[in-house]
């Protein structure tokens, strides 16, 4: 069996509002742009795998089941934007548990590899705590801390620093599509769904392919996110100023 990337994602704070421990499933709300990125992991043949820590169970703070509940809720609202997630996978027990399935600790992943069968040390983890860069780094993969959630707060490694820091889970996805270009040049080709899924980075707003198709322009920002080697950069440090033509 061919062995796949996989691109794992921490779920709260990453993919969800960080409210704290998740109590209600009725309360998670999707970060701006969060659905667009899972649909292009989707769409360039990567896996998307949610590990999560949830110690709030063994806390006594919530049941089992209400994990179970929050990430079906997770897994209907961005089925409702088109995406979806290839696995989902949490530890329910506390840091003093040593359990070897909490993160930093990459039980999971190796789980989740085994079971997807997805190729660790090609694959890439987007979390906003230290422990989910750790996690992947273990296992020889590449970590990406957002500056969502809790990701402002981190400046405390628990070993090597992030490989990229992003400001949310879709300019983190962003950078992953760049790192994988070259090898899934078909996947990143300009196309319908491709135009479909892509938003500006900067307010997650809708773009357009200039005439001559070597850039995507953001008429709101007014930038244009160059495209190189018919791979689009969407990364807003790359990107140029765009003066609108005028009559």
């Amino acid at each position: 069996m061919d062995l796949r990337v996989g691109v794992f994602l921490d779920r709260d704070g990453t993919i969800n509002q960080e409210v704290g421990y998740m109590s209600n499933p009725e309360a998670i709300e999707l970060i701006p742009g969060a659905a667009r990125a899972i649909r292009l992991i989707n769409c360039l043949g990567l896996r998307a795998v949610v590990v999560s820590n949830q110690s709030g169970v063994a806390r006594g703070y919530f049941p089992l089941s209400m994990v179970e509940e929050a990430n079906r809720r997770l897994e209907l609202l961005l089925a409702q934007k088109g995406a979806h997630l290839d696995g989902i996978y949490y530890c329910p027990h506390r840091p003093e548990d040593s359990c070897p399935c909490r993160k930093p600790e990459p039980g999971l992943l190796k789980r989740a590899a085994a079971e997807l069968g997805i190729d660790l040390r090609s694959s890439y983890m987007v979390g906003d705590r230290a422990e989910d860069i750790e996690t992947i780094h273990r296992v020889g993969g590449k970590g990406i801390l957002v500056l969502t959630g809790y990701g402002k707060q981190q400046n405390d490694w628990l070993g090597n620093p992030p490989d990229f820091v992003a400001r949310d889970l879709l300019e983190a996805v962003y950078w992953i599509s760049l790192q994988e270009g070259a090898k899934r040049r078909q996947e990143m080709a300009i196309s319908k769904e491709l135009l479909d899924i892509l938003a500006c980075p900067k307010c997650k707003g809708d773009i357009v392919l200039t005439e001559k198709g070597d850039g995507l322009i953001c008429k709101a920002c007014k930038l244009i996110y160059p495209i190189k080697d018919d791979i689009p950069v969407m990364l807003i440090e790359e990107a140029l100023p765009y003066e609108e033509k005028k009559d």
